[in-house]
Order: C-alpha cells, then sequence, then structure tokens
C-alpha cells in the first residue's frame, strides 16, 4: 500500500511538471519585427516635417499681420476722409456753427456762475475773521479762509471732473473702442451736421450736446450688452 501512494503522488507531481510546462510552451512571443525601434531616419523626417510647419506656419503669420495692418491703414484712410468731409460741411452749417457757439457759452456762463458761488462761499466762511478784534490779523485770516475755501472747491470740483473723465475714457477704450464706435461716430456727426435744420424742427435742442447724449447712449448699451453676454456664456 505504501508503495502504491508513493508511485500515485509521483506521478501527480509529474502531471503538474507537464502542465507548467505546457502553458509556458503555449505562452504568445512577440516577434521582434512588431516592436516598434525609433531609427534616425525616422527622427529625421520628423525634423523635417517639424520645420516645414514652422516656416508655413511664420509665413502665414507674416501674411496675416500685412493684411491687418493694410486693412487698418485702409480704415484710417476712409474714416479720416469721412471726418474731413463732415467737418468742412460742418463749417459751412451755419445751425451746427450757431449751436457749437451756445454750448461752449454755456459751458463757459456754467463755470463762471459755479466760481461766483465759490466765492461767495469763501466770504461766507471768511467773515469768520470779523470777530477778531486785531484788525490787521482779522484781514490775514480773512483772506486766508477765502483762498481756502475757493482753492478747495475749484480743485476738488477740477479733479473730480478729471478722474470722470479718465475713467469715461478708459470705459470708452476697453469696451467700445472698435470699428463699430468709429462707424457709429462718423454716421452719427454726418447725420446730425447734414440734417441739422430738419432735427431743429422737430425738437428744440442743442445739436452739439444731442451728439453728446447719443455717445452717452451708445456707450451705455455696448456696456450693458457686454455685460450681458458675458452672464449668459
Amino acid at each position: 500500500m505504501k508503495t502504491t501512494d508513493q508511485e500515485l503522488r509521483k506521478s501527480q507531481t509529474n502531471n503538474t511538471d507537464l502542465n507548467k510546462t505546457d502553458r509556458s510552451d503555449t505562452a504568445p512571443s512577440i516577434p521582434p519585427s512588431v516592436i516598434p525601434v525609433e531609427t534616425g531616419m525616422d527622427r529625421t523626417a520628423y525634423q523635417n516635417e517639424k520645420a516645414k510647419y514652422e516656416t508655413q506656419k511664420e509665413r502665414l503669420a507674416g501674411q496675416y499681420k500685412a493684411k491687418m495692418v493694410m486693412f487698418q491703414t485702409t480704415l484710417c484712410l476712409l474714416a479720416w476722409y469721412s471726418l474731413t468731409t463732415t467737418l468742412f460741411q460742418a463749417v459751412q452749417s451755419d445751425v451746427f456753427l450757431s449751436d457749437c457757439k451756445s454750448f461752449f457759452h454755456d459751458a463757459a456762463s456754467f463755470i463762471q456762475t459755479f466760481i461766483g458761488w465759490t466765492i461767495a462761499a469763501g466770504h461766507s466762511a471768511a467773515q469768520i475773521s470779523t470777530k477778531i478784534p486785531n484788525a490787521f490779523i482779522a484781514g490775514i485770516l480773512y483772506w486766508l479762509l477765502l483762498i481756502l475755501v475757493v482753492g478747495i472747491c475749484v480743485a476738488g470740483t477740477g479733479i473730480l471732473a478729471i478722474l470722470i473723465e479718465i475713467k469715461v475714457i478708459e470705459l470708452y477704450r476697453e469696451k467700445c473702442w472698435d470699428v463699430i464706435t468709429l462707424l457709429m461716430i462718423l454716421t452719427s456727426t454726418a447725420v446730425i451736421i447734414y440734417f441739422g435744420e430738419s432735427i431743429k424742427k422737430i425738437m428744440s435742442i442743442n445739436l452739439l450736446l444731442l451728439f453728446v447724449l447719443l455717445q452717452g447712449v451708445y456707450v451705455g448699451l455696448r456696456c450693458y450688452l457686454k455685460v450681458w453676454l458675458e452672464k449668459r456664456l
């Protein structure tokens, strides 16, 4: 019985060894021709194609830049021609010239009135000096208070106006300075100048003030549409 058990165990071990050898023999092998090997010829071809691509890319970029320069030059020339012809027509328009004079006259009158109000406020503030018994010191304090109040009001208003102007110019450049804006400026100027008399018959408004209001409405609409599109996208 012991010998039969030993023979059975030997036969089982021999079978397992045969199975292992069979599995190792039947494992798939990759032929050497299938393994990709990078050769010097492939690398040279790749470098040549890359050089051709870079050359073509630079050539197309140069052509695009030249066309853009030509387009911008043509646009500037057309804008200059339209602007000069419009200004010549504006010089010949009595209605537009009259409104321009009236606009600047009203602006100068407003500035003069504002300075008058400022001086009056300075005089009112300087009345504190009348409570001082010494006339010499009271006079010095009067002029100091007057200059201080007037200077603060005028300088503050001037700085505020400059800051608003800078902000408007920055907003105009960031959101509105393009070909559409240029066409809008030229079109609105031409319409106001050529049809100024008809506009004055319909509505009693200064033509130059109407131009400024149109630009303000246009900038507001452009900013609103840009913000609206950014939110939608």
